[in-house]
């Protein structure tokens, strides 16, 4: 039986389906100058011109939020293939590897262009709770070892860093172009990288079915005790970090309940996709009416033909996590 934390000399089969995350990958390259003009030169002006004291200083604060994800802890998929030394999978991790590199390179294009200082970000209490989340894949467990530790380090890499982090702040920058015709160029950058993240979700959660398929015993009760914690620790820390965001206002265009509404959709969608039973406070109407644009335009061009069932819809067995219920 094929082994994904065996090595092996050739494309096996038992993974052939993986290519389909490669020939994205090639069709969907770009580069930093793709967007690096127009936002000099066109948003940068609309910026100090058009924009609010308070629509500013969120724009900036979500530049931090998202430069600091895109800079600090994105190296996983590079070296993917040291845990799982399979030919496809070390293929299109070096693919997501390089997309990682046009990610940072452009936000730090991005802050210069519009002055924000990227230095000590970790001096933000806000951020330094998304901070202290996103390390948790790499934390050790004497209970979680050996390809135990490897499935919770690749599920807690994917569902924190990949879906639960950065999409509000792509929402928040791309609703600025939406709703007030400004800031179009950085609308691009962030739905180019939105998708590109959603793949790497998508490519996360495929390798995570396959070693639950081949391994179902590393599946445990701890393991999913430990997940769920972590996720929960994440909620908590991204409800605060839209708290700092607003902290001077919000924008007219924008209420804070539709951007919670989307950061739970998108806990809800991993909660569902890794099959969590945790719920969300997550409202369907709402999401219909102010969200649905941004998950359409955002959506990967992958096909998530590995998990079924629509976001949403919760049984009563699950437990429902409502922002107002959070200790801070």
């Amino acid at each position: 039986m094929p082994d994904i934390f065996e090595k092996t000399l050739h494309i096996d089969p038992e993974y052939q389906h993986l290519e389909k995350y490669v020939q994205i990958a090639y069709k969907g390259f770009w580069t930093p100058a793709k967007y690096e003009q127009d936002i000099n030169e066109i948003d940068v002006v609309e910026f100090n011109n058009k924009l609010t004291d308070m629509e500013r200083e969120t724009v900036r604060r979500c530049i931090m939020a998202v430069s600091l994800v895109e800079d600090k802890v994105k190296t996983f998929w590079s070296t993917i293939a040291l845990d799982f030394p399979q030919t496809i999978i070390g293929d299109v991790g070096g693919l997501l590897g390089q997309q990682e590199v046009t990610h940072r390179r452009s936000y730090h294009s991005l802050a210069e262009g519009l002055k924000v200082n990227l230095e000590n970000l970790d001096t933000f209490t806000a951020l330094k709770g998304r901070i202290n989340y996103l390390a948790k894949y790499l934390e050790k467990d004497p209970k979680i070892i050996g390809k135990k530790r490897t499935l919770k380090k690749l599920i807690l890499f994917t569902a924190l860093v990949e879906k639960c982090s950065l999409f509000t702040q792509f929402y928040i920058l791309m609703s600025f172009s939406r709703q007030k015709n400004v800031l179009g160029a950085i609308a691009k950058l962030q739905r180019s990288t939105a998708i590109e993240e959603d793949t790497h979700y998508l490519f996360g959660l495929d390798l995570v079915n396959i070693i639950k398929k081949q391994h179902p015993e590393l599946w445990s009760e701890y393991l999913i005790e430990t997940i769920n914690e972590s996720l929960l620790t994440a909620y908590n820390a991204e409800l605060n970090l839209i708290d700092w965001i607003f902290e001077n206002g919000v924008p007219d265009h924008l209420t804070k309940e539709e951007i919670i509404n989307i950061l739970n959709y998108n806990f809800q969608t991993v909660s569902n996709n890794f099959e969590l039973n945790l719920s969300f406070n997550y409202n369907s109407k709402l999401y219909a009416e102010k969200n649905q644009w941004f998950v359409e335009a955002t959506k990967s061009p992958v096909n998530p033909d590995f998990f079924a069932g629509n976001v949403g819809g919760y049984s009563s067995q699950k437990k429902e996590i409502k922002p107002s219920k959070i200790n801070f």
